[in-house]
């Protein structure tokens, strides 16, 4: 069992003014009442006091939101099931439509799903994979936005869900495309960018049946001719430059 730090709101605090404050006005306003006390001492008793209403003057705001009980954040553990040897977790995020819905990614086929907000986990698979398949699988960066997600991995693997990971479809991915799925950021209803592990940037506006080439950098070895675009009809891809 493996387990992660939550952040949680904890314990009150109440801001105290300065001890002595109050006793140093008061002796000087014992000072003010005394006859027998010299101008020198005066000005020595009343620079002390004020130093000291000037400090309590900066910590009276505190004390007054302080009785709103602000509250530190602090870190506690949550236990996820995870039974692979040697697990890595790659990736982590929250729907914010519901951020109650959160998945955690990983090595070996890990997927997570918790519905409480990270209080509790539960280990997931994907129905159109192959549980023999799907171990071999190293799910390293998804994006959920308004109950619609996406998640990328090694080997090259793209899975969409339209209603809040209750169900996954792959997306087919091109043998063409340049370099490996690398990153994924969902953009609205059935948009999305991805990006490859050789620089290339694709965008969809149809949850995922065609894409257009937005940049590639990808590095070929023995040409200067830049790479063939992997999905959809698309126009050239644009070749950026140092």
């Amino acid at each position: 069992m493996l387990a992660i730090w939550a952040l949680e709101a904890s314990a009150s605090f109440v801001a105290q003014p300065p001890a002595g404050a109050g006793s140093r006005s008061a002796s000087l306003r014992g000072a003010v009442m005394s006859a027998d006390v010299t101008r020198r001492e005066l000005m020595q008793q009343g620079a002390t006091a004020g130093a000291a209403a000037a400090v309590a003057a900066s910590v009276l705001p505190q004390a007054a939101s302080a009785f709103g009980e602000a509250k530190p954040i602090t870190w506690q553990p949550v236990e996820l099931p995870i039974a692979t040897d040697a697990p890595i977790l790659f990736d982590i995020d929250f729907d914010p439509a519901n951020p109650q819905n959160g998945w955690i990614v990983g090595n070996k086929g890990t997927f997570l799903l918790t519905k409480d907000g990270g209080k509790s986990w539960q280990a997931k698979s994907f129905a159109n994979l192959d549980p023999d398949e799907e171990i071999n699988y190293r799910f390293t960066k998804m994006s959920f936005l308004d109950g619609e997600g996406w998640i990328v991995g090694k080997p090259a693997i793209l899975l969409h869900t339209k209603d809040s990971g209750s169900s996954w479809e792959r997306v087919p991915l091109s043998p063409k495309l340049p370099g490996d799925p690398f990153g994924i950021v969902a953009l609205g209803p059935g948009k999305a960018e991805l990006s490859t592990s050789a620089g290339a940037i694709y965008t969809t506006e149809n949850a995922g049946r065609n894409w257009k080439a937005q940049a590639c950098r990808a590095i070929l070895e023995d040409s200067r001719t830049p790479p063939p675009l992997a999905l959809g009809e698309t126009p050239p891809p644009l070749l950026l430059r140092n």
